[in-house]
């Protein structure tokens, strides 16, 4: 494809407004940031929805807010006209702050030092959202109408599994009707170099449960009555192999095998990426001795199995005697396409009974599936084009996300292609303490949002995912 950035005489103006207009926007995006929208709380999630709906207004935004079930509202807006929809997917929601003792600076009070923006949210996801709605703003005033329409799908409850999205959707079918539609953000390695992908993996969230006493006991007569935490981390270490891999039998059912132009993108991977994750991490080999391809193809195209949490007893700083009566653990697989949540948490089931565990109960949380997009296809060859052109660098390709965005849920029934675009940095933290965004990396996504909106209104065809 050729290049679809370098037909427009406008850019010069657009990036001049975009410096201009970056101290207001970051003191905007403050604003934004000082919402403590964490999942549960539903004071603050709807202050926060209240402020994107507001927002999106004062774009010139037709704005509509639905809700369902009791969950965070669903806010759409719609600005623009044209042959072509492209759909932007983000959410206002955040993960929650815990250990706040771990932060600089408090998490909802956000500090701009060293070229940064600190706070919760501040990448994952109002820092990326939000440069999205700026850029359609500096394009309608430096380039003039925009080249098609866009409509915003923000979320409050991403952070929790989307668990309410589909009916959200639902109450209005034409939502997912789009040509074409952007994950909540993107990636620039350490180097600075744009990484673009088509998709992310599905998930299921699942807790296990057991109870082995009436009630708690003194721990003198541990030596004769059962633990509960004793026997829930055996049934969970039957669950791994001795170097951490999955040994579920089953945890792989229904997935679709990579395609020859998959592997291939992964085989042209720039290996730097997996030195990125061991200094991020600070880790000297990743998990039974994968390296080189074999690890980014592990990345990308194996079901996981990861435990998030496990309590049991009493876990208070002063020490209580006690032998446990139940014990919990909450764990997460991410899935790769064609993969049932169901069918693959039955596989778990199964382990445990096969295991002599079938007292362990489970209790599943969320579960959605995971949705890609050909690494050949237009969109994100377009995505490619604009973040090579802003970023200096030529953007690498991936296949997918290791991580769950909803967009199967956004783009599946019209079979709507997806792409990655933006500037959120390896090193910003999200899900993390000290999460933050780099003020000139909120000038790039800007800059890289209006030239795709100009490039993907231009495409000669936008074909649907096979």
């Amino acid at each position: 494809m050729s290049n679809p950035v370098a037909a427009r005489p406008d850019w010069p103006a657009f990036d001049a407004l975009v410096r201009a207009r970056l101290p207001q926007w970051t003191r905007e995006l403050v604003d934004y940031l000082a919402i403590p929208s964490e999942g549960g709380d539903a004071g603050a999630l709807r202050a926060a929805a209240d402020w994107t709906r507001a927002r999106l207004a004062a774009a010139g935004a037709t704005v509509a807010v639905y809700e369902a079930d009791g969950a965070p509202p669903l806010v759409v807006g719609e600005l623009g006209q044209g042959p072509r929809t492209l759909t932007v997917v983000g959410h206002y929601d955040v993960q929650p702050a815990a250990p706040l003792e771990l932060w600089t600076t408090p998490p909802y009070e956000p500090a701009v030092r060293d070229g940064r923006v600190w706070a919760r949210g501040a990448t994952d996801n109002k820092g990326e959202l939000l440069p999205r709605l700026w850029a359609l703003e500096a394009y309608r005033d430096a380039v003039g109408p925009l080249p098609c329409r866009v409509r915003f799908l923000v979320e409050g409850q991403e952070e929790t599994g989307s668990v309410a999205l589909d009916a959200l959707l639902d109450l209005e079918p034409r939502l997912r009707e789009a040509d074409a539609a952007l994950i909540e953000g993107g990636e620039v390695d350490l180097a600075g170099r744009p990484r673009i992908v088509g998709g992310g993996k599905g998930i299921i969230v699942f807790e296990l449960f057991l109870r082995t006493l009436a009630h708690d006991a003194h721990s003198s007569l541990s030596v004769v009555l059962p633990n509960a935490g004793h026997r829930l981390v055996a049934a969970l270490a039957t669950f791994w192999d001795a170097a951490g891999r999955p040994a579920v039998a089953g945890l792989d059912a229904g997935k679709r095998p990579p395609t020859p132009a998959q592997l291939a993108v992964i085989g042209a991977q720039d290996l730097r990426d997996l030195d990125d994750i061991r200094a991020d991490w600070a880790v000297d080999r990743f998990l039974g001795g994968l390296e080189g391809t074999a690890a980014l193809e592990a990345l990308t195209f194996e079901t996981t199995l990861n435990l998030q949490g496990l309590w049991a007893g009493h876990t208070e700083a002063t020490p209580k005697t006690v032998t446990p009566a139940e014990a919990h653990a909450r764990l997460d697989i991410r899935i790769v396409p064609d993969q049932d949540p169901d069918v693959v948490l039955a596989a778990v089931r199964r382990h445990l009974d096969a295991h002599g565990y079938p007292d362990v109960e489970i209790s599943k949380r969320e579960g959605e599936p995971a949705w890609w997009t050909p690494p050949d296809h237009a969109v994100v060859a377009t995505a490619a084009a604009v973040s090579s052109e802003i970023a200096g660098l030529e953007a690498t390709l991936g296949v997918s996300m290791a991580g769950t965005v909803p967009m199967a849920q956004v783009c599946a029934a019209n079979r709507v292609p997806c792409t990655t675009l933006g500037a959120g940095r390896a090193d910003c933290r999200a899900h993390a303490p000290d999460e933050n965004i780099r003020v000139e990396d909120l000038s790039a996504a800007t800059r890289m949002m209006g030239r795709f909106v100009d490039a993907f209104a231009r495409l000669a065809e936008v074909p649907r995912v096979p």
